[in-house]
């Protein structure tokens, strides 16, 4: 069994702190992963408008320009916060785990 009682209280908050950011690093580049579905679903339906049958004159795509405009915003966002945490965890891996 691990005692925890035995382990520097510094390191632990280290830890803890490492582990809070790794989670949230994670959370982000799954949020990332769906961002990037939806531009592409997007991207796929602007094409399919823009192409319709039997020379058909094409629905607007305006709402889906608006629609990507805004998914790249939170996209563009979301790579910050990416960026942010993954040099908040190169910071704190010494500190976390120093080696011996």
């Amino acid at each position: 069994m691990l005692a925890l009682a035995d382990i520097d209280r510094t390191l632990l908050e280290n830890r803890g702190a490492y582990s809070t950011v790794r989670a949230a690093h994670e959370d982000e580049k799954k949020r990332l992963s769906i961002l990037c579905g939806q531009l592409q679903n997007t991207a796929a339906t602007i094409l399919k408008r823009l192409q319709p049958d039997n020379d058909e004159v094409p629905d607007s795509i305006e709402s889906l320009i608006k629609d990507g405009r805004a998914v790249m915003d939170q996209i563009e966002a979301c790579a910050a916060q990416i960026e942010s945490l993954a040099k908040q965890r190169a910071e704190l891996k010494p500190l976390a785990w120093p080696k011996k």
